[in-house]
């Protein structure tokens, strides 16, 4: 997922990125996590235009069980 996304970044407990990951690939083609920093918990979503609104319901459904301490709209991504 490169062109045509909008990119999110967000801070989880690093125990949860894995279970955040399988949550959103069950969404086949919403979106993408990638992990910028495992044991500080800091990811990236690269999420499509069409599915910005659902991945961040999902998000907010699950923020106590991914420990969620920061979720915002990236200007730019820090990894390609």
């Amino acid at each position: 997922m490169r062109m045509d996304t909008i990119t999110y970044r967000g801070i989880v407990d690093g125990s949860q990125i894995g279970y955040l990951n399988s949550i959103i690939d069950s969404y086949d083609g919403i979106a993408a996590v990638r992990t910028m920093d495992g044991p500080a918990g800091v990811i990236e979503l690269w999420i499509a235009p069409e599915f910005e609104e659902l991945v961040n319901t999902i998000i907010r459904d699950i923020a106590d069980e991914i420990g969620l301490q920061s979720y915002y709209k990236a200007s730019s991504r820090l990894s390609d």
